[in-house]
Parts: C-alpha cells; sequence; structure tokens
C-alpha cells in the first residue's frame, strides 16, 4: 500500500472517529435528561413510613395465627332530628284580598262547623295615573278678579312628572339597574305610553340639581370622618 492510501484511509478513520464522538456526546445528553426524569418520577412517589407499633390503614395483611386479636366495642348514640323549617310565613303587612267560596250544592239548611283558610301571592302590576288637577275659577263681585286656587307645587316646573314617578324612575335606574331604554320598553309594554328618551334625561338632570344640597352634606359628613371606604370599580351602564 503506498504512502497516498495509507493516509486517504487515516483521514477517513479520522472524519469516522469525530463522527462517533458527536454521536455518543449526544447520546450521552439523551442519558442524562432521562436519568433526571426518572429521578423526578421517583421522588414525587409518595412511600408512606409505616412504624412497627403502628396499624397501616391500607394493609391487607390479617391477623396472624396466635395473634390475640384488639378487643373491639360498639359505640351507640342518639341525636336530634332536624327538622325541616316548612315554608315561610308570609308578611303580616301586605294587603289582603278575601275570595270566598262556597260549595256548588245549597248549604241555607246546614250549619257552618269551621272553614279552611289558605294563602297565596298574587302580584299587581304598578299602575300608571293620570292626574287630573281641576281648578274652578269664581268670579269676584263688581267684576274684582277672579278667584281660583293656586297650582300645587311640582319637583320640576312646568313637568308632567310628579314626585312619585321621578323616584320610581331613579330607583330603577339606580337600585334596580335599568337603563332608561329598558325603562321606556316597560312603559310601553304595560301601559301604552313612550316617553322620550331625552325626556327621562332632562328629568334626572333636574332631580340631581334637586339633590344637590343632600349630596354636599352627605360629603361633609363623610370628609368629617378618619375613616373613608371607596368602591373603585366602574360602573359602564347605558342611559
Amino acid at each position: 500500500m503506498t504512502y497516498q492510501e495509507l493516509q486517504k484511509e487515516n483521514e477517513q478513520l479520522r472524519e469516522s472517529n469525530e463522527f462517533f464522538k458527536e454521536k455518543i456526546s449526544a447520546l450521552e445528553v439523551q442519558l442524562g435528561q432521562l436519568y433526571k426524569l426518572i429521578q423526578g418520577f421517583k421522588s414525587e412517589r409518595f412511600i408512606p413510613e409505616i412504624l412497627e407499633q403502628q396499624l397501616s390503614l391500607f394493609s391487607e395483611k390479617q391477623d396472624e395465627p396466635g395473634q390475640i386479636a384488639a378487643p373491639k366495642e360498639t359505640i351507640t348514640y342518639t341525636r336530634e332530628k332536624q327538622k325541616h323549617p316548612g315554608r315561610g310565613s308570609l308578611p303580616e303587612h301586605l294587603p289582603v284580598r278575601e275570595v270566598i267560596l262556597e260549595p256548588e250544592e245549597d248549604v241555607s239548611t246546614l250549619k257552618k262547623i269551621g272553614e279552611e283558610v289558605s294563602e297565596t301571592l298574587e302580584y299587581t302590576p304598578a299602575s300608571l295615573v293620570k292626574r287630573r288637577t281641576i281648578r274652578p275659577k269664581y268670579a269676584r263681585k263688581d267684576q274684582q278678579g277672579v278667584v281660583i286656587a293656586p297650582i300645587p307645587p311640582r319637583p320640576i316646573e312646568k313637568s308632567i312628572a310628579e314626585a312619585c314617578l321621578l323616584a320610581y324612575i331613579l330607583v330603577s335606574k339606580y337600585i334596580d339597574h335599568l337603563p332608561f331604554y329598558r325603562q321606556i320598553q316597560r312603559f310601553k309594554r304595560e301601559f301604552g305610553w313612550e316617553p322620550a328618551s331625552s325626556t327621562l334625561s332632562d328629568w334626572m338632570a333636574s332631580c340631581c340639581q334637586l339633590l344637590e344640597p343632600l349630596y354636599n352634606t352627605l360629603k361633609q359628613k363623610i370628609l368629617e370622618d378618619g375613616y373613608i371606604q371607596a368602591d373603585e370599580s366602574v360602573c359602564l351602564e347605558a342611559a
């Protein structure tokens, strides 16, 4: 074999050696990762340590022959049976509408010995009443003018909304969280009255002006306190 052939073969062996070194290095890395993974699984396993003097709850080992069984005792106790609270009583302040149901047969000759009373709940929708204020006018003698009662004051001057209606709209918006467009839908559905959204907005602005003294008083009392709490959550409510 010539010198050139030996040199070429040597070069090929050197390249093969480098290739196998890289492959062995990669396999060692994979083996290390696999070893860490197996060790992790082992460390996560729970192997309880059972003392000789302590019985295992999950042990299937039976009593060995000749072993003295531990004495057993039966414990009994009594407890009061829990009673269902039953149906809650209806509030006493609710108005009552009595409905008397007489038997279909003639009872004019019979003696009444009692009655069965059952109470249920009915719902009457809120009513929207058109208030008509009539002020008679009287002419004084000798053409001395006209006598007429003064018009009652209203929360909002020259407005058709009475105080009770304004209070209902405010409670619906800020307590029941009903925006104006839903209130308008309810007015239209239940009473056939469809106020404009701008009208309710104007009424709301006027009510805020009327409540400004109360707001200032409440604000002053809060600022006088040494401890103040606040709700910083954002309330996004459409008008």
